[in-house]
């Protein structure tokens, strides 16, 4: 069975070369090539080339112009199609690995993870997400990828990130891959499956390890723009929280709830997670309002589709 891994870039010029090293040679034994989706303008793109002279798996898909990291993935998907004899056969044995330019797999993960998929049955599996770095990124960490990164269960409700998401060929397709969107466009890729009666999980064997930009202002533009796609999301496809979405009154009870679902989470991790939580308080509270900020201004308006309509206007388009 072939893995192809899918980077989508932009502005990763700092971080993709942990992130390739990570897949071959942590992973090489299981991953067959690398593709790594940017513009030709991006200074990720200089890095990529140095790579692809000297490892035959690693390639670079240039675009003429930036492009969300949806639409990147779903060009990388076509880059892989293209690229193997059997194109028409419809790839149906082939997994997709699709991993952020600032992350990196642990050695060996790849294999876990489609062991996993496998035994488990399920068409996608998110890697949990572990974090470097000092506060600002465990601030972030916590905001976006709690439930990503602890082995307790997640709620049944909670949508995997695609940060590093071993997908089924198949599955991709059947969904349409990813909507033209950043971020955002894994709760809209996640739900689509989920409601076609497929499981989307969080692995239990393998970690990824993310590195969060630094910066407190670059924390307050991102979190505005993950609430705005979020509430984007939620209008593109009825999910959990679409409701909000369609009035902003309601949107603006997101930062008390969010707030104390963020304290019930951690109460749940235990001690040291809680007193992590309090003496991050001031950015966790600036980062909820950032959000919540975002989401108010994208909601209100046209009610949710179906997950089927939405593949099919994906599809025509």
């Amino acid at each position: 069975m072939a893995c192809v891994a899918v980077i989508p870039a932009r502005r990763g010029e700092k971080t993709i070369g942990a992130t390739l090293e990570a897949l071959r040679l942590g992973n090489a034994d299981f991953v067959s090539r690398v593709l790594v989706v940017t513009s030709r303008d991006d200074p990720t793109a200089a890095v990529v080339r140095a790579w692809v002279h000297r490892d035959a798996k690693v390639e670079l898909v240039e675009s003429d112009h930036a492009m969300t990291a949806g639409a990147a993935r779903n060009r990388g998907r076509d880059a892989a199609r293209a690229r193997l004899p059997h194109a028409s056969d419809g790839l149906a044995d082939e997994l997709l690995l699709f991993v952020d330019a600032d992350c990196r797999l642990e050695a060996g993960g790849a294999a876990a993870m489609a062991g996993e998929l496998a035994r488990r049955g399920a068409a996608a599996l998110s890697a949990r997400v572990a974090c470097c770095g000092g506060a600002i990124a465990r601030a972030r960490h916590l905001l976006e990828f709690k439930e990503a990164a602890s082995r307790r269960p997640p709620p049944p409700s909670w949508l995997p990130p695609s940060t590093t998401l071993l997908c089924r060929a198949d599955a991709f397709d059947r969904a349409a891959g990813f909507p033209d969107l950043w971020p955002g466009e894994d709760l809209v890729f996640s739900q689509v499956l989920r409601s076609f009666g497929l499981a989307v999980l969080r692995s239990d064997t393998a970690s990824t390890l993310h590195e969060h930009p630094r910066g407190v202002a670059r924390m307050m533009r991102h979190q505005v723009r993950l609430g705005a796609t979020a509430a984007i999301a939620r209008k593109r496809v009825a999910m959990p929280g679409s409701a909000f979405a369609a009035s902003r009154v309601a949107a603006l009870l997101l930062l008390p709830g969010r707030l104390w679902r963020l304290a019930q989470w951690q109460a749940g991790e235990g001690a040291a997670a809680m007193i992590e939580a309090v003496l991050l308080a001031p950015l966790l509270v600036a980062g909820l309002a950032a959000w919540t900020a975002g989401f108010v201004s994208e909601s209100g308006g046209a009610r949710p589709r179906t997950a089927a309509t939405a593949v099919r206007e994906t599809q025509v388009a």
